[in-house]
C-alpha cells in the first residue's frame, strides 16, 4: 500500500535543489560540516606582480578603467589570483591558500563594466567554468573584487534581510541576504597585526554594516567560495548565529558605519516555504513584493545547509 500511495505523492521541493550555476556562481571549493575552513587553516598570501589577462579588451578597459578613476572610485582592495584547496586527503591539503594581488577599486568598476556590455566575454568566462577552467581563469583573471556575503541568524531563527540603498554602486534597491562588503589589502588599524584574511573581512562585514563585535555573534562560518561568471568576481558565503535579541542588532545597526548603504531591514524566519519563495522569484519578486539579489538565493541555500552547525557551535 504505501509503495503504491509513493506513485501519487506530490514531490518536495528540498532547499538544496538550488543550482547556483543558474545566476552564474561556480564554486572554486565548497565546505561541509564533517570538512569544515578553520581559521587556523587558511593561508593567504599577496602577490608581488599581476598576472597578464586576455578576457578583457585593454583599449577599451582602460577607458573605463580612467573614467572611474576620474570619479574619486578609489580605493585599495584584493582580486584572486590563485588558489589551492583543501580536500584533506593529504598533510600539505589541509591548509587552503589563496593568493590576492593588489589593484583599485576603479579598476574593479571597470571589470564589471566591460562584463556588463561585453556579452561575448562573458561567455567565453561561462564556458570556462563550465568546462572546469576556473583555477586557469584566477590564473588570469581582470581585477575584480573578492565580496564576501554574511547572512546572520537571530536567537528566534530569523535572519536578517537588508536592501540596498539608492547611494551604493551596484544592486540599488535589490534585497540580499544579511551584508555584503569588499575585501580590502591594507593592514588593520590595530597595531601588529596583519592583512584581513577571508574571516577578517567577515569580521569587518558585521561591524561596519551591523554594527556587531565577535563577542556578540558565535563562531563565523564560511562555507563556499567561487566565481560570479558576469563580473568576474569572486564571492565568498558565510554564517553566523548572534545571540542578541532582534531589537537589540537593529538598535547597533542603526548606529553602524554602513548605514548609508541600507534602504530598509526585515527580519524574515528561516524555513523551507520562505526560503523556496525567495530561490523561484527573487528575480521578479517574492510573495511580498521583495526583489532579490542573483546572490541572495545562494546565501540563502548556505544558510539552510549549515543552520544545525550553526547552534551546535553556539552551545560549544
Amino acid at each position: 500500500m504505501r509503495s503504491t500511495l509513493e506513485r501519487f505523492r506530490k514531490p518536495k521541493y528540498d532547499v538544496l535543489d538550488f543550482e547556483p550555476a543558474d545566476v552564474g556562481l561556480f564554486p572554486i571549493n565548497r565546505w561541509s560540516p564533517a570538512r569544515p575552513l578553520r581559521r587556523d587553516r587558511i593561508r593567504m598570501t599577496v602577490a608581488s606582480s599581476r598576472p597578464g589577462q586576455g578576457w578583457c579588451d585593454p583599449v577599451s578597459w582602460s577607458s573605463l578603467a580612467e573614467k572611474f578613476k576620474a570619479e574619486g572610485k578609489t580605493g585599495d582592495i584584493g582580486y584572486l589570483v590563485d588558489f589551492q584547496v583543501d580536500h584533506h586527503e593529504t598533510m600539505d591539503g589541509q591548509l587552503f591558500r589563496y593568493s590576492v594581488s593588489h589593484c583599485d577599486y576603479w579598476e574593479h568598476l571597470a571589470t564589471v563594466e566591460y562584463l556588463q556590455h561585453d556579452a561575448a566575454a562573458r561567455s567565453k568566462i561561462w564556458e570556462a567554468f563550465e568546462n572546469g577552467h576556473i583555477l586557469d581563469f584566477a590564473r588570469s583573471a581582470p581585477p575584480a573584487a573578492i565580496k564576501i556575503n554574511v547572512a546572520l541568524l537571530s536567537p528566534d531563527r530569523k535572519f536578517i534581510a537588508i536592501q540596498r540603498s539608492g547611494s551604493v554602486d551596484h544592486k540599488k534597491g535589490a534585497w540580499t541576504v544579511g551584508p555584503n562588503e569588499t575585501m580590502i589589502l591594507r593592514p588593520f588599524r590595530t597595531p601588529g597585526s596583519q592583512m584581513e584574511d577571508l574571516f577578517g573581512v567577515a569580521e569587518r562585514c558585521i561591524r561596519e554594516e551591523i554594527g556587531l563585535e565577535p563577542v556578540d555573534y558565535g563562531p563565523i562560518n564560511i562555507s563556499w567560495m567561487g566565481y560570479d561568471a558576469a563580473s568576474a568576481q569572486a564571492k565568498v558565503y558565510a554564517q553566523v548565529k548572534t545571540h542578541l535579541p532582534r531589537r537589540e542588532v537593529d538598535r547597533r545597526m542603526s548606529g553602524s558605519h554602513g548605514l548609508w548603504e541600507a534602504q530598509a531591514v526585515e527580519w524574515i524566519p528561516l524555513n523551507k516555504a520562505n526560503a523556496l519563495d525567495i530561490m523561484e522569484n527573487w528575480e521578479r519578486g517574492d510573495s511580498h513584493g521583495r526583489r532579490w539579489s542573483a546572490s541572495a538565493p545562494h546565501a540563502l541555500q548556505e544558510l539552510w545547509r549549515f543552520r544545525a552547525l550553526l547552534e551546535l557551535r553556539e552551545l560549544d
